[in-house]
């Protein structure tokens, strides 16, 4: 009787599973892992809480294991949720920007459209010369941005002024509402044009993005283009009635 007693004395007192306490602190720290240390994290949880029932009386910390299993497989999940939610929302969130480009872009073309009727009225009906239309407009634009395209900032004029108005009087066009006065072309190119300046491919999901001489700006689709009027005097090859 003596003897069992004194065995059971002399056993050391059971240790917590260093297993399940690196289970919970990598479960933890995989917030901010992208779930990486939670993966290593719940290995470590099962493989110390396997190691805590077969060795009771030596190890302890089952609560810790467990923990750590919840904590990095919650973690885990998480993670592996929100990237199938960005997957599925980034090419949402990308049309959403491209619609906020596209406003701020016709916007931009319809404040150009007003400056150059301004300066109409303050020069007895004539347009700005084409070929320095951008400084001529300077006092009425405000700030020289409104010329850059939001789609590539910085690289310089990306509006263009119908060539066919130039040293024309306001007052002598017919159907100002189909007549073309601004248009978006490449970056960096001529200040004045004419249909052949249009950029191959529009901008805007919708079409070319152009501003009409009553000050209204639309985007149209490239088989509406030969609706519009591009030369004072002339008709569209297809009249809209």
């Amino acid at each position: 009787m003596n003897n069992v007693k004194s065995v059971a004395e002399s056993l050391p007192p059971a240790k917590t599973s260093g297993l399940a306490i690196a289970s919970l602190v990598l479960g933890i720290c995989g917030i901010f892992t992208c779930g990486l240390s939670a993966i290593a994290g719940l290995i470590l949880g099962i493989v110390g809480l396997c190691a805590i029932k077969k060795r009771a009386e030596q190890l302890k910390g089952q609560a810790l294991a467990v923990a750590g299993i919840i904590v990095s497989a919650i973690i885990i999940v998480l993670i592996f949720f929100t990237a199938i939610m960005m997957v599925l929302l980034m090419p949402a969130l990308s049309g959403v920007r491209t619609q906020g480009k596209i406003a701020l872009s016709m916007n931009n073309a319809k404040q150009i459209c007003m400056a150059i009727n301004l300066y109409c009225e303050d020069n007895d009906g004539r347009f700005p010369p084409a070929d320095i239309w951008p400084a001529a407009l300077a006092p009425y634009l405000g700030d020289a941005k409104i010329l850059e395209s939001p789609f590539a900032p910085h690289t310089g004029l990306s509006y263009v002024m119908n060539v066919h108005l130039n040293n024309r009087n306001i007052r002598d066009i017919k159907q100002p509402h189909r007549m073309v006065l601004i248009f978006e072309a490449p970056f960096g190119g001529p200040t004045a044009g004419g249909r052949e300046l249009l950029i191959h491919r529009p901008r805007g999901r919708k079409g070319h993005i152009i501003g009409f001489l009553d000050g209204h700006v639309e985007c149209v689709r490239q088989e509406m283009l030969d609706k519009l009027i591009w030369i004072p005097g002339t008709q569209p090859f297809d009249i809209i009635r």
